[in-house]
């Protein structure tokens, strides 16, 4: 029986199964070290002195790489080494690519799967022809020689010598002696170019010819045969072999089966593997699609073929040289060069065979520059061939210059639009990525899997006995699956709720990477034998591909094909894990990624070791390939709930995290929570409009914002809640539209937990309620009796406050918008309004946090049978209730807008006390010019200079008693405001302090 044979122990010594690096030759101007001082100054030549299109004040772009860790400088880089860069270009608008990607990847869109066609991108998202012709006539004026743009428009080539790089971008160039013992260069000033150009160029890529980029597959064992069949069919390679030829089965042939070793334990078939995740195991498997490959090395295609005749397939291989030829660099021979590349390619042909496969080859790893790497993910987005990408090589975020990052994440923005999924390794090292590079062990995630346009990729251990499989982390002798946080990218909106960390999150998912159960493979080494030989390989380098084969499939299936191709696939991804988790994945939830430090646990639900875990390829295809849907549109009316109902609680979970694991993390930083609305909390699974909603913060961790908006479009540039420091609790309403898939998305500036309780909602159609605005009207006030008996302050007590027929609302209404204000305040505490007669509900209205406080907020709230609405006071506080409308059978009906400022005095001049501005609503943000009865804002003061109150009214009335907002001083306060407008189309907005006031508009009323 063959024996099973493991790689040298010790995690170091996987270094030498994967693609090394080698010298090169690099001529130094002097052989003494020098030290690397940065060049301030200005070269005679540079771009910044080129004139005309160069004339303004320079700026330098980015910053200069840093020397790494054991490197030594050896002296100045001779003057006439060539470079090969590329000055990489913004998109025209970044945010609106961002938003096409976001809105091409979500349900009931209307752009949902509706991705550029190929060539379009330049047109629709690249630089203007103004901008590149700018760009070019600056480097041009100094001295250099740009090259044609790229198809996409995002990166302009120049060949250059070193003395005419360093004159024209303002830096020197410096040789290193990197510890492995190979020369590289660097330049020693981040790059410098005029103004005028310089805020249209995210990079210079190729300055430094250091580059750490390396493949993560593990070492290869010997797969040996104990069979002696006799052999009938030779596969061509580079010697003399013969495979027995079959159908295609995914179970492979005998150098496998008779190996001695055991499928689902020592290495997993096809379709061992294929029937783990739920994928489809057949000949035709993928048929129709195209699935690239990302290679920094060569292909034995014999090896291919071997591979090919053991699973009996005759799948499609082709190639693509960029930056390279075929032949050049070296040879798939060693057992070492090649291996990643027949992983990748072998692993897809097992799994879709049907599918057509591209190996995008650029150069040896060895000699690979950073400009290299680009040139060869910029070819397979622009050719825009294959609507999967997969790349199982990678570098440490840390030591990845910015310039290379950004111009990356440029690109993948493009494959997404386009349509194409992008999956990346995550790594080999654990939670210390940099650990190869730098020797730091140090928490690092691996680049391009964390780049936010892609899905990363971890790795899993798995056994299979009998109908039972176990998946746990993957982290042994042999290495351990990559994963942590981003030291560079911010958190996404897709990992809202999920992924609780202060910047983006890695891996998304995770595969099977353990070696000892690893992927079985056909390599070339001539030191074993002349012709391709069995063995068995692992690392996330083998997971990468397998979540490229699980997109084909799903491309592939019936739903996908009615309903358009999976494209970007972490909106997706993070949607159905919200939903239904872990019905499409397989949670995996022991172990850990610490391999050379203390790193991330495997946990229920998403962690930093294997994301949401492995696929179930069934569920997970109909999430992936959700069906269109289209989004409630129109004239809407008013439905109020009975008593409010909580849909997201941070402190406990509800609503928060995923479908079955909550979690009671405050929302980060600059983070998002996704809250979903249609079918939650008694709302209707479809046709809703818009929703009403109380938001809370509380434990806040310093002054901050909240935004709230549709998800699946832009987030706007309003707010609908401020908050001035630490510990505070703090209420608004918010009027928010619903789009197609029924979320919204709520967005904070700063850490805080974030309560988020719905009112009610609208919806298209005649059902519901209709509003009718009033001249704002006091109904309540205890600090002067109106609408109560006492001025005492009330503590913990009910208020019986009479509606119908009061304040101008009918005996026909149904509910009352009241503008409810503590003031006065003792302690802490909280205002709950509610219909006279029913259960006093546990959402609060109005929270304060403090004794003095002056706080109101908006509610819409039904009217008891008896024609009251109860107020809960808990605490100590005065209380104002104004009354601006009331929803019956009669009235107006609601409508949408996307969310606009129509107001900041902060960019012109604060209101004064006592004055009086009239701001103009009819014709602005979608609102009609005529037929407008109110509208629906949201309305803050900041920079308050004393306390005060903000009066909103009709134009053309008078102004009423009641108040909108009140505060104290410096305090910045939000609220709601459902304001009547004049028949000229406006409303007035008067203060009696002089503030600074910011009105952002939501909907209107006609």
């Amino acid at each position: 029986m063959a024996k099973k044979v493991h790689a040298a122990p010790g995690r170091p010594g996987r270094a030498a199964a994967k693609t090394g690096r080698r010298a090169r030759a690099i001529t130094a101007a002097s052989a003494a070290a020098v030290a690397l001082i940065a060049v301030t100054g200005t070269a005679s030549g540079a771009v910044a002195q080129g004139g005309g299109a160069g004339s303004a004040a320079p700026k330098r772009i980015g910053t200069a790489p840093r020397v790494p860790a054991g490197a030594a400088v050896t002296g100045e880089t001779a003057s006439g080494t060539r470079l090969h860069l590329s000055v990489n270009l913004a998109p025209r608008d970044r945010q609106s690519l961002a938003d096409f990607v976001t809105a091409v990847s979500t349900p009931g869109n209307v752009q949902y799967h509706h991705y550029l066609a190929k060539g379009q991108f330049a047109s629709a998202f690249g630089p203007t022809r103004a901008t590149i012709a700018g760009v070019s006539r600056a480097l041009k004026a100094a001295g250099l020689s740009p090259g044609k743009v790229s198809p996409d428009g995002l990166s302009i080539p120049v060949t250059a010598t070193v003395a005419q790089a360093s004159d024209a971008f303002g830096t020197g160039f410096r040789n290193v002696r990197l510890k492995d013992g190979t020369t590289d260069y660097l330049n020693t000033a981040a790059p410098l170019l005029p103004a005028d150009v310089a805020s249209s160029v995210t990079g210079i890529v190729g300055l430094s010819s250091i580059n750490t980029v390396s493949s993560h597959h593990s070492a290869v064992r010997r797969a040996s045969r104990h069979s002696s069949a006799t052999a009938t069919a030779t596969v061509s390679g580079r010697g003399a072999r013969t495979v027995t030829p079959h159908t295609y089965t995914p179970a492979l042939c005998a150098d496998f089966t008779g190996s001695g070793l055991t499928d689902g334990t020592d290495y997993y078939s096809p379709g061992k593997l294929a029937g783990a995740y739920g994928m489809t195991s057949s000949a035709t498997a993928g048929a129709g699609q195209t699935v690239a490959v990302f290679e920094l090395e060569n292909v034995d295609a014999g090896s291919i073929a071997a591979y090919q005749s053991c699973v009996g397939t005759s799948a499609s291989v082709s190639n693509v040289y960029v930056d390279t030829t075929a032949g050049a660099g070296a040879p798939a021979t060693d057992g070492s060069v090649g291996v990643e590349s027949a992983l990748d390619i072998e692993d897809l042909i097992g799994l879709v065979p049907g599918a057509a496969i591209i190996d995008y080859q650029g150069p040896d790893a060895a000699s690979a520059t950073d400009q290299n790497v680009l040139d060869v993910y910029q070819r397979m987005v622009t050719d825009d061939q294959a609507q999967v990408i997969s790349t199982s090589w990678g570098e440490c975020e840390a030591v990845e210059s910015s310039a290379t990052a950004n111009a990356e994440n440029t690109i993948f923005a493009e494959a997404a639009a386009q349509g194409q999924s992008v999956v990346a390794a995550s790594g080999d090292d654990g939670s210390s990525d940099c650990y190869r590079a730098t020797g730091s062990t140090a928490k690092a995630v691996d680049d391009p899997a964390s780049q936010p346009y892609v899905t990363g990729v971890g790795g899993t251990t798995m056994t299979t006995s009998g109908s039972t499989t176990t998946q746990t982390t993957w982290n042994n002798a042999s290495g351990g699956t990559g994963g942590g946080v981003s030291s560079r990218w911010a958190p996404v909106v897709y990992q809202g709720g999920v992924a609780t960390t202060t910047k983006r999150a890695v891996p998304d998912v995770s595969a099977l990477a353990d070696p000892a159960d690893g992927y079985p493979i056909y390599f070339q080494d001539d030191s074993q034998s002349s012709s391709p030989v069995p063995g068995l390989v692992g690392g996330t380098s083998g997971a990468a591909p397998t979540w490229a084969a699980a997109i084909v499939q799903a491309n592939a299936g019936t739903t996908c094909q009615t309903n358009g191709r999976v494209g970007f696939l972490n909106n997706a991804l993070y949607k159905a894990a919200r939903s239904s988790y872990p019905a499409n994945f397989w949670d995996v939830t022991s172990g850990d990624n610490s391999v050379y430090a203390t790193g991330y646990p495997a946990a229920a639900g998403y962690d930093e070791v294997t994301g949401l875990g492995s696929p179930k390829e069934a569920g997970l295809t109909t999430a992936l390939c959700a069906a269109k849907g289209t989004a409630a549109t129109g004239a809407s009316t008013f439905h109020a709930l009975s008593s409010p109902k909580r849909l997201l609680d941070t402190r406990n979970g509800t609503g928060w995290g995923l479908s079955s694991i909550p979690t009671t993390k405050p929302l980060v930083a600059g983070g998002t929570a996704p809250v979903r609305i249609e079918g939650a909390g008694g709302i209707p699974s479809s046709g809703v409009t818009a929703v009403v909603l109380n938001l809370t913060v509380t434990g806040t961790t310093g002054a901050g914002s909240l935004i709230a908006w549709a998800d699946g479009t832009s987030k706007p540039t309003t707010s609908n809640l401020n908050w001035t420091g630490a510990s505070q609790t703090i209420a608004a309403s918010a009027t928010v539209r619903v789009a197609g898939d029924g979320v919204v998305d709520l967005y904070t500036s700063s850490s805080t937990h974030l309560i988020a309780d719905v009112q009610g909602y609208y919806t298209s159609g005649t059902s519901g309620s209709k509003y009718t605005a009033l001249k704002p009207a006091r109904l309540l006030d205890t600090r002067s009796k109106v609408g109560i008996s006492t001025t005492t302050k009330i503590s913990n007590a009910v208020i019986s406050l009479k509606v119908r027929g009061h304040g101008g609302v009918p005996t026909a209404a149904t509910s009352v918008v009241l503008n409810l204000t503590a003031t006065q305040t003792v302690g802490g505490g909280y205002l709950e309004a509610y219909p006279e007669g029913a259960t006093r509900p546990t959402a609060s209205n109005v929270n304060w946090s403090a004794t003095g406080t002056t706080i109101p907020n908006l509610v819409a709230v039904p009217i008891g049978s008896d024609g009251n609405v109860s107020i809960y006071v808990h605490g100590t506080s005065h209380v104002i209730a104004d009354v601006s409308g009331y929803f019956s059978t009669s009235g107006s009906a609601f409508h949408t807008v996307t969310p606009l400022r129509l107001l900041d005095t902060r960019q012109t001049t604060a209101l004064g006390a006592g004055k009086t501005l009239a701001l103009q609503i009819s014709g602005r943000d979608a609102i009609p010019s005529t037929g407008v009865k109110a509208v629906v804002l949201t309305v803050t003061v900041t920079g308050t200079t004393g306390s005060g109150y903000l009066t909103a009214w009709a134009d053309g009335g008078s102004r009423p008693t009641a108040s909108n907002l009140n505060w104290v001083q410096g305090k910045t306060i939000a609220n709601q405001v459902i304001a009547p407008v004049g028949s000229d189309g406006k409303v007035d907005l008067y203060t009696n302090s002089t503030t600074n006031v910011i009105a952002d508009v939501a909907g209107y009323i006609s």
